[in-house]
């Protein structure tokens, strides 16, 4: 499937935002109403424009640039710094225009994600954050920059990882840049016994599997957000954890009672590639599986390298 991209609505159809080849494009994969781009941008132009989506930048720039827009009645300017985070609302955007070099990362989150994560609203007091804020933010940016190393490793222990940043990045901007005191929808209680048996046993049988929190979910029929807090709080993990445990659990096993070659090991616990498998093994362990195995295994028995 064809990465998305980031849009704009001009005349009621829906355009592409920013027009340059991104350096880095993702999460598209997951499905789940994210998606990051960076870009080196230069001096352009934009048509008035309507946002349909929430933003998170993060600026790279080297050098400051400079953003107009017209806005309450008249144009203004914003020196665009290096660490400069933009929190951006859904909005009608008119004259923009950015004027010298920087590089920019930007997270669009579309406005579904955000209502599904929190409480029901009080009638006639719908969710919103705040229309624009910038400044400099170390959470969001320590999110968006672990979020864009995923991406620019092609997810190499599958999707969970994303997926987990994605959802604290969200509950950040909920819980201080909305308007008024909203709350985070939280799932009390865990899962029931029998439903937490039958998202282990789903993950157990799919580990080889490229495995999402969206697929799990619908085993045990909860949405994703309620899933995962549901989750962590049965077992005091966050589904990224667990899973990765239970592949690291799986690889050892075979480590020991098979003669696969460790390429094959890695395939069949999720891993994109022997060289992630190994550095994650080693973090996990201390030695590398090729080493786990030959002290795990009788010294008469052929290992399979």
């Amino acid at each position: 499937m064809a990465n998305a991209r980031l849009e704009m609505v001009v005349n009621g159809r829906r355009h592409t935002a920013i027009n340059t080849t991104p350096l880095v494009v993702g999460p598209a994969f997951l499905g789940n109403g994210f998606l990051m781009e960076e870009h080196d941008l230069r001096t352009f132009e934009l048509p008035d424009h309507w946002i349909p989506n929430y933003l998170v930048t993060f600026e790279l720039a080297q050098r400051p640039g400079k953003r107009v827009l017209f806005e309450a009645g008249r144009e203004r300017e914003t020196v665009m710094e290096s660490g400069d985070i933009d929190v951006v609302a859904p909005q009608e955007v008119r004259k923009f225009r950015f004027e010298g070099e920087a590089r920019t990362i930007v997270l669009s989150i579309e406005p579904e994600v955000m209502q599904s994560m929190i409480s029901s609203p009080r009638d006639g007091d719908a969710f919103e954050l705040i229309r624009r804020w910038r400044g400099t933010d170390r959470s969001l940016r320590d999110l968006l920059l672990k979020l864009r190393s995923e991406i620019q490793s092609d997810f190499p222990a599958g999707p969970f990882l994303a997926e987990h940043l994605c959802t604290k990045l969200t509950e950040e901007l909920i819980q201080r840049y909305s308007i008024g005191k909203l709350k985070l929808d939280l799932y009390k209680g865990g899962l029931p016994g029998n439903k937490l048996s039958q998202a282990m046993d789903y993950i157990d049988s799919s580990l080889d599997c490229n495995l999402t929190t969206g697929d799990i979910s619908r085993a045990v029929g909860l949405s994703k957000y309620h899933f995962g807090k549901a989750f962590s709080t049965s077992t005091g993990m966050t589904l990224h954890g667990f899973v990765l445990a239970r592949r690291m659990r799986r690889s050892r096993e075979l480590l020991v009672d098979s003669d696969l070659p460790l390429a094959h090991i890695a395939a069949a616990v999720g891993f994109s590639s022997q060289s992630h498998f190994t550095t994650v093994f080693l973090e996990r362990t201390g030695v590398t599986p090729g080493r786990y195995r030959s002290l795990r295994r009788p010294r008469s028995v052929t290992v399979g390298r």
